[in-house]
């Protein structure tokens, strides 16, 4: 029963190509440090991974009927990827993935769902004299942890409709454990998480709550120039989403999520040479959400939601008026805004083909040289309105930027062009192209462009074909290519950026 699904959950790879993570939106005589490009680019398509299992796993287990009093299921995959990524000055780095993932699920009288899953990974890296210099990162050789996943989920309903055959208008369901948390449209948060989740419905009502510690070793961080940003990173969670679904095709939500510093506290002497500014880290938002999902007639489905952050954050130790001299941190104001929304259009044919249509939007702010890290971040006394987050939403393979200062609307086409049997009838082609933007040309993005200039920042365009060769073999070929506007560029990341991943997958 549960190997079809994970036959499903067939691993992308990981590689996206780099970014550089500073912007020169005022003069800085000391580099902001920054996190390994490469880093980075397997990061963003890991992230997406993670976001897809995620969903399509919530989906399956939410459907899934119970046909005995005890079901176990287990099996496993193996993946191997080749991934050729393209640094941002536009030179080649080389990975091969080895993965394998091996599963239990445990499920009892429709109420208690035990489930773990072990992941032995293993990333081969051939930089070919392109890593740069800045925080060494931790993804080469095996990686941490092999617990992947592992969580108890309990069922109020299940367990009631088990024992009378009667299915109540009211549940509770808890799930705790190790787990893998969206959190509304995955703009606030998405994330591995030491999580408890307690869902509370009545009728057409439904409250979410959530406490959780972000899961240390798969938890990178945004501010980049903090020591152990991609190795330990710890913050806090909480919060309540309250959901209603009593109107026709439309379920629509409101949520509050609080993020708290347990990094806060921690000093740093930066930048790595001499001379060094003592730097402190405290960064504590809360982000107030609203949106909705649904459909609108037959052929249309749509999703939308909008944030807000506020909060504190401890200002720039560097002074933003040239010069090295240090300057005291100060508690600034956190006020600022992101948005996302989606229209996908079903053709309802044969070849289940489909359009799906996507915008991405995020505040930045001119009084920051990066625009998520501390030592370089906001200059004291001034309001931070550059918007940050551990969030995830789909900005492509190549760039692949974060929300702060960005506008990206994206359209993509997806079609099983032979449906049916045969050596092709499992092939699925799909295309998706990115136009990037700067809100503000002054302030900063997640990589490197020079202040001023054109608000455009470039265009991508991802392939992909998926490709089920057999029963429990799949194969997957991505390829993306971003061709910058190179105005707003340094001179030597001017060029076009490619990124091509190959992988297999065997499900067993």
């Amino acid at each position: 029963m549960f190997k079809g699904f994970l036959e499903y959950l067939i691993c992308f790879g990981i590689g996206v190509a780099l970014a550089s993570h500073s912007a020169s939106a005022f003069p800085s005589p000391a580099p902001v440090p920054q996190r390994d490009s490469a880093a980075q680019s397997a990061e963003n398509l890991q992230r997406q991974l993670n976001t897809e299992d995620a969903s399509m796993r919530k989906a399956y287990f939410s459907n899934a009927p119970i046909s005995e009093r005890l079901t176990i299921d287990y099996g496993g995959t193996f993946r191997y990827a080749f991934n050729i990524i393209d640094t941002a000055q536009s030179k080649e780095t080389y990975e091969q993935v080895y993965d394998l993932r091996l599963f239990t699920s445990v499920e009892l009288d429709g109420a208690h769902r035990f489930y773990s899953r072990l992941r032995f990974l293993y990333n081969q890296w051939d930089f070919r004299g392109t890593r740069q210099i800045g925080p060494d990162y931790n993804d080469e050789g095996w990686q941490n942890p092999v617990g992947e996943l592992y969580w108890y989920e309990f069922n109020l309903a299940g367990m009631i409709q088990t024992q009378t055959g009667a299915k109540p208008d009211y549940n509770f369901v808890a799930k705790m454990g190790r787990q893998y948390v969206i959190w509304g449209q995955g703009s606030a948060l998405s994330n591995y998480m030491y999580a408890g989740i307690f869902d509370f419905s009545w009728r057409d009502f439904k409250l979410t709550t959530m406490i959780g510690q972000t899961a240390g070793a798969d938890t990178t961080d945004w501010d980049l120039s903090r020591p152990g940003f991609d190795t330990d990173t710890s913050r806090l969670y909480y919060g309540g989403k309250l959901e209603y679904s009593g109107l026709p095709g439309h379920r629509p939500y409101v949520y509050l999520l609080s993020q708290q510093d347990l990094n806060n506290g921690q000093v740093a002497l930066l930048p790595s040479g001499a001379p060094t500014i003592p730097t402190t880290f405290d960064y504590n938002s809360t982000y107030l959400g609203f949106g909705s999902n649904g459909a609108i007639g037959a052929d249309l489905v749509y999703r939308a939601e909008y944030m807000y952050e506020y909060g504190t954050t401890l200002s720039d130790p560097l002074s933003h008026s040239g010069g090295l001299d240090p300057v005291a941190q100060q508690d600034d104001r956190i006020s600022a805004m992101a948005g996302v929304g989606g229209l996908t259009w079903l053709a309802r044919n044969e070849q289940d083909s489909r359009i799906d249509f996507q915008i991405v939007a995020g505040s930045g702010s001119d009084q920051r040289l990066d625009p998520g890290n501390t030592f370089g971040g906001i200059a004291p006394g001034k309001v931070d309105t550059s918007f940050n987050s551990i969030g995830y939403v789909n900005t492509g393979l190549v760039l692949a930027p974060d929300f702060a200062n960005l506008l990206c609307p994206s359209i993509g086409v997806s079609t099983t062009p032979l449906p049916g049997g045969g050596l092709f009838g499992g092939m699925r082609l799909g295309a998706t192209a990115f136009a990037f933007m700067r809100i503000d040309n002054a302030a900063p993005l997640s990589f490197q462009t020079i202040s001023g200039g054109s608000n455009y920042v470039g265009g991508e365009i991802d392939f992909s074909v998926e490709w089920r060769l057999m029963s429990d073999l799949d194969m997957n070929i991505r390829y993306g290519v971003f061709m910058p506007n190179s105005e707003i560029f340094p001179d030597n990341q001017g060029g076009a950026r490619d990124f091509v991943y190959a992988g297999v997958t065997y499900a067993f």
